[in-house]
């Protein structure tokens, strides 16, 4: 009888673990954020992220992700986005982001945190370097509350 406890309860611990691990979301394969001096970010300030890190034969989400100080006086900010791949294939584009509806970012400072996703589904084959890079094109010289800038690249499932 307490064989059949200690079977039961082994089996337990055994499927939480299992459920615990496969549910967990996908990590992004690439993540980075460029700390904006004097939380402000001004026109002539490009931000870079590359890498060379990614599976040729995995599709890829990527998010734009900005961090911010609440007092932020946009209810959207309208930024450019540059793509460029190995073989120096260069495409731009313009997004806003909403920032209207802000959520607390959990950490003990009062951070607000925006994600747009700005691919869905690519697919990077070529070897070598890719290049996304990002600058504000507000009608403001400097945005103020701009904390940090960041950019990940989740594998889809």
């Amino acid at each position: 009888m307490a064989s059949a406890k200690l079977v039961v309860h082994v089996a337990w611990i055994v499927l939480w673990i299992v459920v615990s691990v496969g549910c967990k979301p996908n990590e992004p394969r690439y993540h980075y954020f460029e700390q904006l001096p004097d939380e402000a970010w001004s026109q002539d300030q490009e931000i870079f992220f590359s890498t060379s890190d990614l599976d040729s034969t995995q599709l890829y989400d990527v998010d734009l992700v900005l961090r911010l100080k609440r007092d932020i006086r946009y209810q959207q900010l309208p930024l450019g986005v540059a793509f460029e791949t190995p073989s120096r294939h260069f495409t731009t584009r313009v997004v806003n982001v909403p920032l209207s509806h802000l959520r607390l970012r959990s950490g003990g400072f009062a951070i607000y945190e925006q994600s747009l996703r700005i691919e869905e589904g690519v697919q990077y084959p070529e070897q070598g370097v890719y290049t996304y890079s990002v600058r504000q094109l507000s009608t403001d010289s400097i945005v103020k509350g701009v904390v940090e800038v960041g950019l990940t690249m989740t594998p889809r499932e």
